[in-house]
């Protein structure tokens, strides 16, 4: 079977830049704000609850995988001294041209958490990371990396996809493929997207990679039903598989959120708010995993606090 690349992953996040498409704005101030009140008034509205914005004001914050910026910006409001790395240049420049906006500090690099980032051992107290170590390749790379950045006692955030979720049992594995060949008929994504609601470029984009190759590993099933049928890698993890990959750490915690009632169309319109978080919190898709680098006496042998800085960089 063929090995997804990390050069397959860039082109694709590249070229798609998370969140950049929730507006079309032209005012680029206003193009911002209103992707953040989508994000945090959208199916994300618990971001802030899980990432504990106010709560790391003066530390030292990273995070893997910025994007353009949507998270990394609300640390930076709230004292933090921001770090933003991704592998993708496009999401760099538009998380830059954010911060520079609104005239937030913050402090950005182009690079790839598997191979190592330009940081010293031991030089952040938090690492932050929504949605990003399951597209790797190499996501054990990552969290090494993690370990390695973290000062003793550093805490981390991590959401990985949830394997012991609705989204993926129901929908992805049972559903999605009890349905799949309904997509065949050249009509049909125009016709379902018409009833449903769904996304018909996403609908014609399933039925063009069924038509390429009508059986597809497990792994190419997941991928391609998580972050729209081109999305060349995506993993899901459960209880289990999420502890080890964080197994180094200690104090390690889980729990689950986000129930995506747009999943179900018309259905899901019905469902009230406190019904969708309820299941939300059991049945989740967004699985939180926090945890911290083991506490150990400092010896004269260790490096000293230290703020890293970049080159390529934008501070207020």
């Amino acid at each position: 079977m063929k090995q997804t690349d990390i050069v397959e992953v860039k082109e694709f996040w590249n070229a798609n830049p998370c969140q950049a498409a929730l507006s079309s704005e032209d005012d680029r101030q206003r193009y911002f704000e209103e992707i953040t009140r989508k994000r945090y008034q959208g199916r994300d509205w618990h971001v802030p609850i899980v990432a504990k914005f106010p709560s790391l004001r003066g530390k030292d914050v990273l995070e893997i995988g910025c994007g353009i910026g949507t998270d990394g910006i609300e640390f930076a409001r709230n004292g933090a001294h921001y770090i933003g790395v991704d592998l993708t240049p496009n999401s760099v420049e538009l998380a830059r041209e954010r911060f520079k906006i609104f005239e937030v500090p913050g402090r950005f690099e182009v690079a790839n958490a598997e191979e190592g980032l330009p940081l010293p051992d031991e030089s952040v107290d938090h690492v932050y990371s929504f949605g990003v170590i399951h597209h790797s390749p190499a996501p054990e790379k990552i969290a090494d990396e993690i370990y390695r950045l973290l000062r003793k006692g550093g805490t981390f955030t991590v959401m990985l996809y949830n394997r012991s979720s609705i989204n993926y049992y129901i929908e992805i594995m049972f559903l999605r493929r009890l349905l799949k060949w309904s997509l065949f008929p050249k009509f049909m994504p125009r016709l379902i997207a018409a009833v449903t609601g769904f996304d018909r470029w996403k609908l014609e984009g399933h039925r063009d990679g069924l038509l390429k190759k009508k059986k597809q590993t497990k792994e190419e099933w997941v991928s391609m039903n998580t972050d729209g049928p081109f999305c060349p890698l995506s993993r899901v993890y459960d209880y289990g598989e999420a502890a080890a990959l964080f197994h180094r750490f200690e104090n390690v915690r889980q729990e689950v959120w986000e129930f995506n009632v747009d999943h179900w169309s018309f259905l899901g319109k019905a469902i009230p708010d406190a019904v969708a978080e309820w299941i939300g919190r059991r049945w989740g898709w967004h699985r939180m995993i926090y945890g911290q680098k083991p506490s150990v006496v400092m010896g004269s042998g260790d490096k000293p606090r230290s703020y890293p800085t970049f080159v390529d960089s934008y501070s207020a």
